[in-house]
């Protein structure tokens, strides 16, 4: 598995539901509710990089 998702699944989800994280290299970069604003700051900091973005749903959410 990638350095991102392994990080990504060891996340404490309770304090991040709702919101968005992104990830790269294996380490979280950002992490909020605006993901235009975040993203753009994500690649002016890392222009060659990939991020890994991802929503935390609340826990109570019901994916189908």
């Amino acid at each position: 598995m990638s350095k991102n998702f392994d990080t990504f699944l060891k996340l404490e989800k309770k304090a991040l539901e709702n919101k968005y994280v992104v990830l790269v290299n294996g380490k979280v970069v950002a992490k909020g509710l605006d993901i235009e604003k975040m993203l753009v700051k994500v690649r002016k900091k890392y222009p060659e990089e990939i991020p890994f973005v991802a929503k935390i749903p609340d826990e109570r959410m019901m994916v189908l």
